[in-house]
């Protein structure tokens, strides 16, 4: 009872360590190949429960992976590999405008389309100058110029247009939390910062 419960751990950590090197996305971010490699390797190492053998099931998973990381990294030099192994973004709004043949090419009803739009907070086709349904299933968009939102740069110089007696000063953003990620942090002021 014992073996299987430390060859199950052993799984779940190599399988982890494996799929740690395949990289960080979710499998709504995943690809074509990075898909039949996560599904290969639930096979592989869902083989051993079937008396595979450890070696080999690990030296297979292995494989997989080295396999997914030599085709990330041709895709990463070769656009055309890249475009063979991964697709490309297809166009489905183009300046307000349905691309009903791209709709059909990719098996998108108007419906789908519509619901990937109110997730994103979209409201009116219309006000899309270009939507793409990229690789990884994901909607891309850019809005028409009066749908998009107000940023700060734009307040500033209107503001600045208007009113130029106000002074409006650039924050140096010290206290942005990209910083830590960025140029680092000491672990000390995060673990004060916890207590």
């Amino acid at each position: 009872m014992w073996t299987y419960f430390w060859e199950a751990l052993l799984f779940a950590s190599v399988g982890s360590f494996i799929l740690r090197l395949g990289g960080r996305k979710s499998i709504s971010q995943m690809t074509v190949p990075q898909m039949a490699i996560i599904i290969s390797l639930g096979t592989v190492l869902g083989g051993e429960v079937a008396g595979k053998g450890i070696g080999n099931s690990i030296v297979a998973a292995a494989a997989f992976i080295g396999f997914l990381l030599v085709t990330e990294w041709i895709t990463l030099r070769w656009n055309g590999v890249e475009k063979l192994m991964k697709g490309e973004a297809i166009p489905v709004i183009s300046e307000g405008k349905l691309l009903i043949d791209n709709l059909k090419t990719l098996r998108i009803s108007v419906d789908d389309l519509e619901k990937r739009l109110r997730m994103a907070g979209i409201n009116r086709i219309e006000d899309v100058q270009i939507g793409t349904i990229e690789n990884n299933g994901e909607l891309g968009y850019s809005l028409m110029p009066h749908a998009r939102p107000v940023t700060m740069g734009d307040l500033e110089q209107i503001l600045k247009a208007n009113f130029s007696q106000i002074n409006i000063t650039n924050s140096n953003n010290k206290d942005n939390i990209f910083n830590e990620v960025i140029i680092g942090k000491n672990s000390k002021e995060v673990s004060n910062q916890l207590h």
